[in-house]
Parts: structure tokens; C-alpha cells; sequence
């Protein structure tokens, strides 16, 4: 008997997409919305999570993304918290670094902050 290559591509490709398991969530969407985080990927094009960088444009501005949380859980969505240590820059655990979203490092490459550091930001709503 012949096997189907098909099945075996569609197997493979599903495992790929997979990534073995592992989640990635977005500080922007409205399941996982974290607003410090959510600021900071839409300032950088790009978030950590878990250690690493992924790149992403967020079109529409932090507003938008902000606005569609509040109306997704108006609507009933359901969240899931994510550890505000999800959404931080590896090396900065450990640098003492608190709340700078910029700057050189000493490797000449370009380290952000602690999404969500107690010296970053306001818990108030005014500007």
C-alpha cells in the first residue's frame, strides 16, 4: 500500500506551524491587551515576549488597539493575563535598567526596557 504524500505534507506543515507547542501572544490584541506593553510594541514596532523580538506594525496607533480591548470586553471576551515579565526585554532583567525604553548598550546594539517597570509610565488617566 501507498502512502499519500498529502497526508504527510499536511502533517509536517502542521507540526511547523505548531511551533512545538509554544505560544506567542500580542500585548495588543484584545485577549492578551497589556497597556504599558501594548504602548511600548506600537512605539517599536515590535514587542518581546518571552525573551524574544517580534517584529510587528501596528496600524491605527495605540488608540485603536486600546479602544477594541474595552470594547471586547464590553462583549463579554474573555482575557488571559499574561506576567507583565512575559513582555520584557531579556537582557534588561538583569542590567538594572528601569524603564528606559532606549538607548547604546555597550555591544553598540539597541536595548529597550521593562514592559510594564515600575519607573515607566503613569497608572493615571491624565496626561
Amino acid at each position: 500500500m501507498k502512502r499519500s504524500t498529502k497526508v504527510e505534507i499536511a502533517l509536517v506543515a502542521g507540526l511547523a506551524m505548531s511551533g512545538c507547542g509554544r505560544r506567542v501572544y500580542d500585548p495588543c490584541a484584545p485577549q492578551t491587551f497589556n497597556e504599558l506593553a501594548c504602548q511600548e510594541a506600537v512605539r517599536h514596532k515590535g514587542y518581546y515576549y518571552g525573551g524574544h523580538w517580534y517584529p510587528h506594525t501596528y496600524v491605527g496607533g495605540y488608540t485603536s488597539y486600546y479602544n477594541s480591548y474595552h470594547s471586547y470586553i464590553r462583549g463579554g471576551g474573555r482575557i488571559t493575563q499574561i506576567a507583565p515579565s512575559q513582555w520584557g526585554h531579556p537582557a534588561s532583567a538583569t542590567s538594572g535598567t528601569s524603564g528606559s525604553t532606549s538607548g547604546a548598550s555597550s555591544s553598540g546594539s539597541v536595548s529597550r526596557g521593562v514592559f510594564g517597570s515600575t519607573g515607566h509610565g503613569s497608572s493615571g488617566g491624565g496626561s
